[in-house]
């Protein structure tokens, strides 16, 4: 398993590839053939196997929902048994096939605007690739922990770094791997986030010194004030758990390590609670 992140053309890419003991024939059947992709994708697809041909994604846990701009696509390159790309709402696939010797590779290429979220798109591509394998009927895979392989390509991909504003105030976007309300109950502790009290511990960082809670909204967002600025962080769902934003206004540059130190050592224990 390979996997590489870029920039190209304003948007992020994700490169992944996984050889396969199988020819390109069985391989291309379990990634165009919904009866086949049932068993590894991660929503149900009802696809027009042509050039230009409509595609429906559908989650399991919402198959009444009605099909939105997100949950639709296009086929816009169709070579079999090579190659198929196709749009997913914002998101472009493209999956490749290429022979050897003993079977065949298979290379993801997905291009996107969130690159925030690459470790999770990452990991949840590892499962998908893990389950594609024990669908072809190879040798058992063991099942990977999600949250381990989420937590590995943050670092790898330096999603935990935090960037200086223009401003001079600095801001972090970091998906979490637990929901929202976990983490608020998590930073919170057995404090209440109340306007007018003191932040609770979970909510500030070694150095900085905090004045009151200026505006609360459980479990998505809490504002207080501190010598050096304003410090907000803001909660919302994400994929495959929370998204943290957590703003401090300027000048904050002296307060990047400390606060990137704060959110990994939350992320870490998140990674590792039971919730």
């Amino acid at each position: 398993m390979t996997e590489t992140l870029s920039t190209e053309n304003g948007r992020t890419v994700l490169r992944m590839q996984r050889s396969l003991r199988h020819p390109v024939e069985k391989v291309w059947r379990a990634i165009t053939e919904p009866r086949e992709l049932a068993g590894w994708f991660p929503a149900a697809v009802e696809l027009d196997l042509r050039l230009d041909g409509p595609i429906t994604f559908t989650f399991e846990q919402d198959p009444g929902a009605p099909a939105d701009t997100q949950s639709r696509g296009v086929i816009r390159a169709y070579e079999p048994p090579r190659l198929i790309e196709y749009t997913w709402g914002d998101e472009v696939l493209c999956w490749e096939l290429t022979p050897a010797d003993d079977g065949c590779v298979l290379h993801l290429t997905a291009t996107y605007d969130d690159r925030p979220g690459s470790a999770s798109f990452t990991s949840g591509w590892i499962l998908c690739f893990d389950a594609l394998e024990r669908v072809l009927g190879g040798s058992a895979v063991q099942e990977k922990e999600y949250a381990v392989l989420h937590e590995h390509f943050v670092k790898v991909y330096g999603l935990d770094e935090g960037v200086v504003l223009d401003d001079g105030g600095i801001r972090f976007e970091r998906q979490l791997v637990r929901p929202k309300e976990a983490v608020w109950e998590l930073l919170t502790g057995a404090a209440t986030a109340a306007v007018g009290a003191a932040p609770p511990a979970g909510f500030v960082a070694k150095g900085i010194d905090p004045g009151p809670v200026t505006d609360v909204v459980v479990p998505e967002r809490l504002t207080y004030t501190s010598s050096d600025g304003e410090v907000t962080w803001t909660l919302r769902d994400g994929n495959g758990g929370a998204r943290l934003v957590l703003t401090q206004t300027g000048p904050a540059a002296d307060h990047l390590t400390t606060w990137r130190d704060h959110i990994e050592s939350l992320a870490a224990e998140l990674a590792g609670a039971n919730y």
